[in-house]
């Protein structure tokens, strides 16, 4: 096996540290993100529908519930498929609840949105959608891991070699959180609906963007 020279390990050193960089700022947007949905009530994506849902009924926080339930999924997906696993995953399991439940508290605690008004809502929404999928798009284009959730439906689709299923069995999977939502009487509404639609045609077109930025600093990132 050839030996890296102590330049190739710095460059390699480098690529790691700026990914780990991007998963953190990625994570971080998208917890604002997710916050302004919360705030504004009109609904929210499936899994943080289910998720919220259930910490209302046992009585325990956002971001404590978010952190078991992606715990036992990171458990299914490190049985059948560990390459899905990275940083990017176990970071995203830790602090997007945590991190969306104190930026709540401290949006809250502003003059501006104690009214509650729906036109603040609405500007709330309409603002926290773009950028909760603006930082989905930041954190996977760090190639560190995806979240549980997320890795699911691949997983399932590649068990049964059925790959081309992907998009109905993430349906699938979302359509059993949203019912677990309503059940639970969490926030499903219109933005729920929206959320579903928008992911992955808003996380492709963040993604075209970040690539034509072609920053020198993140050139050699996998995009």
């Amino acid at each position: 096996m050839k030996k890296m020279t102590d330049s190739e390990t710095f460059g390699k050193n480098r690529e790691i540290f700026y990914r780990v960089v991007f998963v953190i700022i990625g994570i971080t947007i998208l917890s604002i993100g997710l916050t302004f949905m919360r705030y504004a009530a009109f609904g929210i994506d499936p899994v943080t529908c289910l998720n919220a849902g259930i910490a209302k009924k046992v009585g325990i926080s956002f971001g404590t519930c978010q952190l078991i339930i992606l715990f036992i999924m990171l458990i299914g997906v490190f049985i059948f498929d560990r390459s899905k696993i990275g940083f990017g995953t176990l970071y995203n399991i830790i602090t997007i609840g945590y991190v969306s439940d104190f930026l709540l508290w401290v949006l809250n605690k502003i003059s501006l949105f104690e009214a509650f008004s729906i036109h603040i809502r609405i500007i709330s929404f309409v603002f926290g959608l773009p950028v909760l999928y603006f930082g989905a798009a930041v954190y996977i284009a760090a190639n560190m891991g995806i979240s549980p959730y997320d890795a699911l439906a691949i997983v399932i689709a590649e068990k049964i070699k059925k790959q081309n299923w992907f998009r109905w069995i993430r349906i699938g999977t979302d359509a059993l959180c949203v019912i677990g939502g309503i059940l639970a009487q969490s926030d499903v509404g219109i933005g729920t609906l929206l959320t579903v639609l928008c992911a992955g045609p808003l996380i492709a077109f963040f993604r075209k963007i970040l690539i034509k930025l072609k920053i020198e600093l993140f050139g050699n990132f996998s995009f």
